[in-house]
């Protein structure tokens, strides 16, 4: 429904908040001050510009899971995250360098959340985000792609949703890797054993999604650094 901007009204606030579960870590910090701003002045335009709008050029094939056709129809389908930020680094590609920027692109978003985007003719083409903003890779507390058999392990030793969320959001990655820090600044800093492995299974991780979107893309001829870490 949101592959474009959209004046922010209260019916389209409300169908986002319906949506909080599949980005907790930031629709609720959005919408609260849309609202606020709302309230204290009703006719002030507010413009609310998505995410995953970016990656609305992907095909149905790159944007199906492997789960029954009615399950899609509902909408379980990837969606991809970070599109604000790729959207900028194809348009601004055309300036820096203007001989690749039609070409077979990936772009690393690398910060404490972090995907990769394939972009050809300055498009998404793949991405490694999903339906949510977990899938894909190591970030600073998010687990990143995810055998769902080992939720479904950890359903049955006792833990429930919330727990789960938790645990995956915000416990998970370099920082539960490392056992004390999310932030790549703070591994790098550190002699501790725990630092270097966290940081070994990002690199690990971001390489071989390199690979993954290079083979969507059939080839590669750039590839752009971005976000914090990037």
């Amino acid at each position: 429904h949101y592959t474009a901007p959209a004046r922010l009204d209260e019916s389209v606030l409300a169908a986002l908040e319906e949506l909080t579960s599949l980005a907790p870590l930031h629709q609720p910090h959005n919408l609260s001050p849309a609202r606020t701003l709302m309230a204290l002045k009703p006719g002030l335009p507010q413009i609310g510009c998505f995410d995953t709008a970016f990656h609305a050029t992907m095909t149905p094939t790159a944007r199906r899971f492997g789960l029954p056709r009615s399950m899609e129809e509902e909408g379980v389908k990837r969606y991809g995250f970070h599109g604000l930020s790729y959207e900028y680094i194809a348009a601004s590609l055309k300036q820096v360098a203007p001989e690749r920027a039609n070409g077979r692109i990936i772009v690393a978003h690398l910060g404490s959340g972090a995907s990769l985007c394939a972009l050809r003719n300055g498009q998404s083409v793949d991405t490694t985000m999903g339906l949510t903003a977990l899938d894909g890779l190591v970030m600073g507390t998010r687990v990143g792609a995810l055998d769902p058999g080992a939720v479904l392990y950890l359903m049955k030793q006792g833990m429930t949703t919330d727990d789960l969320e938790r645990l995956l959001y915000l416990h998970s990655g370099l920082l539960g890797v490392s056992g004390f820090s999310g932030d790549m600044r703070a591994l790098l800093g550190s002699d501790r054993p725990e630092a270097g492995e966290a940081m070994d299974l990002f690199v690990f991780r971001t390489v071989r999604e390199i690979g993954a979107m290079a083979a969507s893309l059939g080839g590669l001829d750039g590839l752009v650094f971005t976000a914090g870490i990037g």
